[in-house]
């Protein structure tokens, strides 16, 4: 259970770190499409192979780390890594060529991605994104383009979310994908591959030893060069409209945008933010949460009610505008406690940068909420609680902080 809790924490964390620092450095987009033979690549299968950026203003270069050089998480404009880390890894930055040798989970946001070291479990995030290395277990993927290459070895399962999805590896799990063109060139897949694609293009023989489940909207090439234990296929986006790569990219983008206007609330009220984690006395959780609840319900209806007469209908307004941007803010103050706490008794670190604890928190909020049936209510709960005990600390003198 300890190891399970120790994984999910770090997951949190990556995925959080990721994100922030996906904002701290300068993203530009791609210039040319480069292939292995470092020319421009047109591509007969309309996939882009590798997006390169132009020569940045600043490159890292990471040699192998020492027992003493230990980090976490690293951001540049422009990043080549090859390192030996015994824990998981979060890197972020405009190109990213990763040869590193992780053992944990690699966890990587960037315009330009090359992977070709090894880890425990990968999560990419990017415009370009090149898998050349082995993943010893799970893959999550989501990005613009995306190849698995020849040379790439995934212990069990690939998750992923591509424009453009190009298979060339021998795969020994399941493939959950979805997209606009899906391309198998060569390949064996050992489970089973459940996709959601408008294309689907199968180049050379290529075998599926489990189900291949795909959406009947898809038009399928080379059909007659899959073998396959059994085909099914799901009515497609007929009646629902919104693809899982929509869901997905829909759900990252909001995460991104909580993250980004908290993070500059945080920059702004920097005293006060601290102060909102500091002061934090968990014995006084239920207080902030029936306060919460009750002012979500009386707010409202007072400011219609005030506007009811012409005279004090800007201070309805007044009080329906405030009412909707702290009802906005409550799940960031709530993620900012939960990452305070994350920090401090799951990670052990208290002087990690309130930034960072702010997205933790959210990211991980984000996650739960996620879940089916359960997830309404922490996100009901997260609101209650963020809102009364905003409120609270807003018409309150600073105290000290109780544990």
């Amino acid at each position: 259970m300890a190891k399970k809790i120790k994984i999910f924490s770090e997951l949190i964390l990556g995925v959080a770190t990721a994100f922030t620092l996906s904002y701290a450095v300068s993203i530009k987009p791609a210039s040319a499409c480069i292939g292995a033979d470092g020319k421009p690549v047109e591509g007969t299968d309309g996939v882009v192979a590798n997006c390169e950026s132009p020569v940045s203003e600043e490159t890292i270069l990471i040699s192998p780390a020492s027992d003493e050089d230990d980090v976490y998480s690293e951001a540049g404009s422009e990043v080549k890594s090859e390192r030996t880390i015994n824990h998981s890894y979060f890197l972020a930055g405009n190109q990213i060529d990763s040869n590193d040798e992780i053992a944990g989970l690699a966890a990587f946001a960037g315009n330009g991605i090359n992977f070709s070291g090894t880890a425990e479990y990968a999560t990419l995030a990017g415009n370009s994104i090149v898998v050349k290395g082995s993943i010893e277990n799970d893959l999550f993927v989501a990005g613009s383009a995306v190849e698995i290459t020849e040379e790439a070895s995934i212990g069990r399962d690939i998750f992923g979310a591509a424009g453009s999805f190009l298979i060339k590896a021998n795969l020994n799990g399941n493939v959950f994908v979805s997209g606009n063109r899906l391309v198998l060139e060569n390949v064996t897949i050992d489970g089973d591959l459940s996709v959601g694609f408008d294309e689907i293009t199968i180049k050379g023989k290529s075998s599926v030893s489990g189900k291949f489940i795909y959406n009947d909207t898809a038009v399928i090439t080379g059909l007659d060069n899959l073998s396959t234990g059994e085909t099914a296929t799901y009515s497609g986006a007929k009646k629902n409209a919104i693809s899982f790569a929509t869901t997905v990219t829909d759900k990252i983008l909001g995460i991104l945008g909580r993250l980004l206007v908290t993070i500059i609330l945080v920059a702004l009220c920097a005293k006060f933010s601290k102060r909102l984690l500091d002061e934090f006395c968990a014995g006084s959780s239920w207080k902030y949460l029936a306060l919460g609840f009750g002012l979500l319900i009386t707010v409202p209806l007072a400011s219609i009610f005030v506007m009811v007469s012409v005279i004090g209908l800007p201070l309805g307004l007044i009080g329906i505008a405030s009412y909707i941007f702290f009802v906005y803010l409550a799940e960031s103050v709530t993620g900012g406690v939960v990452g305070n706490l994350l920090a401090e008794k799951v990670f052990k670190q208290k002087k990690m940068h309130i930034f960072l604890k702010y997205a933790i928190g959210i990211v991980l909020i984000e996650l739960l909420a996620l879940i089916p049936y359960v997830g309404s209510l922490i996100g009901a709960i997260s609101t209650c609680f963020g809102f009364g005990y905003l409120i609270r600390k807003l018409f309150r003198k600073p105290a000290k902080a109780k544990r």
